[in-house]
């Protein structure tokens, strides 16, 4: 039930994470050199950027939802259930990893989404269980100083693209997404993305009622091309908008934290929807405080 947008322009990223009860999200920082290891893979990765991001811990292992590198690489996951396809052995010269290590190696290893992109046949994506014996089907956000894109597993591979829209969800994948897109707006099927933020800043289509991943994309989208949120204050009150509560009629799954990503200045909001606490750091300063040492902001 995640939802993700990016204001490229003044390079911020925000979020919701939507997940069921598990272990506890918190603001979290792993610092450069932190090693690690895939869940179903034998070799120890080494990052060579600084991380922070929220993170759960599960028997001392980290699973990433989004975070920031020191290189000003950012990234989010979110749930992909149905249209994942992934390998069920590894490609032979690749190194196998679950979808929870992928953003782990995507943003440890990684200073922009090219050099990203250019490592991505580096990788076989497995359907595997990762340390809490759970299988998560993701894709992922990512976004650097060129714009906003999306990787997403079809196919047994991983598809790197420009996501100019700056908004994901759910399943479906992006070109279905465009494509229920498309239709709201009662637009060509030809339009490209940047036609439909044109047409959305004309459009006198109201906000579409519901939380699907497909109505809260279109709801991202009109959001995001309509009246642009013109600071991290606006785009909070988007993520707010999207925010699902805890109640019992939400009681497997809902909104953990929200989060807003400033890339330039590795600066990392985290408002957490259990305490109602916000706790927000720099990345940089915590580099310097910690330069070995990773570190949990509970809040």
């Amino acid at each position: 039930m995640c939802t993700v947008m990016t204001i490229d322009q003044d390079h911020l990223l925000g979020r919701t994470m939507d997940f069921p009860p598990r272990t506890a999200w918190h603001l979290t920082y792993l610092p450069r050199g932190y090693q690690w290891r895939a869940a179903q893979g034998t070799v120890s990765h080494h990052n060579r950027w600084a991380l922070l991001g929220g993170m759960r811990v599960v028997a001392g292992h980290y699973l990433i939802g989004d975070a920031v590198n020191d290189a000003g690489l950012a990234g989010a996951e979110l749930f992909f259930p149905v249209a994942a396809q992934y390998s069920t052995t590894v490609r032979a010269g690749t190194q196998g990893m679950t979808p929870q290590d992928f953003i782990m190696w995507a943003l440890g290893t990684h200073a922009t989404v090219h050099k990203l992109a250019a490592d991505l046949d580096r990788v076989t994506v497995i359907d595997a269980p990762w340390y809490d014996d759970q299988r998560y089907p993701f894709h992922w956000l990512l976004m650097d100083r060129t714009g906003t894109y999306v990787i997403e597993p079809l196919g047994d591979h991983l598809h790197v693209r420009p996501n100019p829209l700056g908004v994901i969800t759910n399943t479906p994948a992006l070109d279905d997404q465009l494509t229920h897109l498309t239709a709201y707006l009662n637009q060509p099927v030809t339009s490209s993305a940047i036609q439909l933020a044109q047409a959305i800043a004309t459009t006198s289509q109201p906000l579409p009622v519901g939380g699907n991943s497909v109505q809260r994309f279109i709801q991202a989208a009109i959001w995001r091309w309509r009246q642009p949120p013109r600071d991290a204050n606006e785009l909070l009150a988007f993520l707010q908008r999207v925010t699902v509560p805890h109640t019992p009629a939400h009681a497997h799954n809902y909104t953990h934290y929200q989060a807003i990503i400033n890339i330039v200045d590795r600066q990392y909001n985290f408002y957490d929807q259990h305490s109602g606490a916000v706790v927000s750091r720099y990345l940089t300063d915590l580099m310097e405080k910690w330069p070995t040492t990773p570190q949990r902001f509970e809040s």
